[in-house]
């Protein structure tokens, strides 16, 4: 076993056999799961002062699902439609423009893809606390000019610096926890990302039910008001984080990286084997005097990388591809779509709902291997949308149908959240190198973007009343795409839940089979198939 696998059995030497047979046996009984999360709770009690500021830190990507959300929200407000819309007489509605609605869904995401990209061309050069005081202050900004904005085109503008503020503090929390995060919490810290997304897309859900009952304009203003929210308090806390040690031994900082790391883990923290392990990570691909040189967009394109860069980025487009972007950001809209009542209040049902399987998929992290929970639940919701589709067929007047299809959009909410919402995120994460991630994961979120924009420039064409009108139906295109990415992440998408980055290095540099990641072990510093190492170390306990 590599030395750098923190406590997960180092520490108790006499309980590697125990731990090797329940896991290699085959049976995933409850003994296993017992063993698993009793490691996870001494962990967590190890490193609690890490675990709060891992909290703190992803706060800051809330920002993702409200704004999300607000841009379905809104638009189901008849106000918003009165005041930025045109009439449709024969729908006896107000109606906003296909292309402004496309655009006011564009914006957000648009900005986001610029966000991105300066995470990844500035968090090396310039640290990430800058970045997140840049996210901060832009979104508080954007979020003032939403509010008061008189047209659309203004409304536009905000919009899209607020995408700009969103993409920053995505790509950023996630980069920043990952890095520093010891192995036996990463598979937990990993998958936070969606559950705070999801909560935002609940709360904007519930702010946009209770704003539903309020007359005139702040009936959807309310809804922009409340962006402030968690900036401001994001603001308070900002000045006492520690900037990440990992950029400062990229930097050559050792001493400012100790004091980092006794901010973030404590004086009672190991930080010699902290300083020690991330230091491997840096070196294990190349030289120390080439690190700098590894960092660049060139390099995520690498022989050596390129494989990771893949499957970092088909972990989220699986997200787009398998339905989310519709299931979530329409969810209000076509609620109303379909005749029901109370669009608004069904959202907040979904999104507490969804709210909870992702919370239940955090939980599950430590012990669900990353295959299963995203390209297993990838091939369910493949299924479910099939559902969803045909029960789309059935015309608006058979009240049973509509029934089944709103039990079936609800329900597949909760299984996206739970498995390709979660796991995507981990895996896009976790897959990359010390040294290429913020480049990987910026590129992972453009390219995510990327393919939102489009849906976002096409989706009112084919959802619109006075257009399409395809509604669920197109959950049926969804399905073509998703196979072949859920194809792609078959072939290539690695089991690395529970690995340190050093491990996953050393099976990537040995030509370990991605699939095949979860039969090998690291000792000595080579790859090494678990039977054999099982026997190894038998054989060592009876000779001595």
């Amino acid at each position: 076993m590599d030395p750098a696998h923190n406590n997960l059995v180092d520490d108790d030497k006499a309980n590697f056999e125990a731990v090797e047979t329940v896991l290699d046996s085959g049976n995933h009984s409850a003994e296993q799961y017992r063993i698993q999360y009793r490691i996870l709770w001494m962990n967590l009690k190890e490193y609690k002062r890490f675990v709060w500021w891992t909290l703190y830190v992803m706060l800051l990507v809330f920002g993702w699902g409200y704004d999300a959300g607000l841009s379905g929200v809104a638009i189901a407000f008849p106000e918003f439609r009165k005041i930025y819309g045109n009439y449709y007489a024969a729908g006896d509605q107000w109606v906003i423009p296909a292309l402004w609605q496309s655009l006011w869904n564009a914006a957000s995401t648009i900005g986001q893809v610029f966000g991105a990209y300066l995470v990844g061309q500035f968090a090396d050069t310039f640290g990430r606390k800058l970045i997140l005081y840049a996210a901060v202050f832009i979104s508080i900004s954007s979020s003032f000019a939403l509010v008061f904005a008189p047209d659309l085109p203004v409304l536009f503008v905000s919009k899209l610096l607020l995408g700009v503020s969103v993409g920053l503090s995505t790509a950023l929390p996630p980069l920043y926890v990952t890095e520093n995060s010891p192995a036996a919490l990463r598979s937990s810290a990993s998958s936070l990302t969606n559950i705070i997304i999801v909560l935002g897309f609940f709360l904007s859900s519930i702010t946009g039910f209770g704003a539903s009952k309020i007359a005139g304009v702040w009936s959807f203003k309310l809804s922009f008001v409340l962006t402030f929210l968690i900036p401001v308090i994001y603001l308070c806390g900002l000045p006492f984080l520690p900037e990440s040690p990992v950029w400062y031994l990229k930097k050559n900082r050792e001493a400012d990286a100790r004091k980092a790391l006794k901010r973030l883990f404590g004086s009672e923290a190991d930080i010699d084997a902290r300083i020690k392990t991330i230091r491997e990570e840096l070196q294990q691909q190349e030289g120390e005097s080439e690190i700098g040189g590894q960092g660049t967009w060139k390099s995520i394109f690498s022989r050596e990388n390129r494989s990771r860069t893949l499957v970092a980025v088909l972990g989220l487009q699986v997200q787009n591809f398998s339905g989310g972007y519709f299931a979530n950001t329409y969810q209000t809209y076509y609620f109303e779509l379909i005749g029901q009542t109370n669009a608004f209040g069904l959202t907040a049902i979904s999104s507490a709902l969804q709210f909870g399987s992702n919370f239940v998929a955090v939980f599950l992290s430590n012990v669900v291997p990353r295959r299963v929970g995203l390209i297993g639940g990838g091939t369910l919701l493949a299924v479910w949308s099939v559902i969803v589709g045909g029960t789309s067929l059935a015309p608006k007047t058979n009240v049973s149908a509509n029934t089944a299809l709103l039990a079936f959009m609800i329900t597949w909410s909760m299984l996206y959240t739970a498995t390709v919402g979660c796991y995507g995120w981990a895996v896009a994460q976790e897959t990359s190198s010390q040294i290429t991630r913020p480049k990987t994961i910026a590129l992972t979120l453009m390219c995510q973007q990327l393919t939102a924009l489009l849906l976002s420039s096409v989706f009112p064409y084919f959802i619109n009343p006075d257009q399409l009108n395809f509604g669920g139906k197109v959950m049926f295109l969804f399905v073509g795409a998703e196979i072949f990415i859920l194809l792609g992440l078959y072939l290539a998408q690695p089991e690395t839940k529970n690995l340190t980055y050093r491990e996953i290095d050393i099976m990537y540099a040995d030509g370990v089979s991605p699939r095949k990641f979860s039969k090998y072990l690291v000792m000595d510093g080579r790859a090494v198939k678990r039977e054999q190492a099982t026997t190894n170390v038998v054989g060592e306990k009876v000779q001595a």
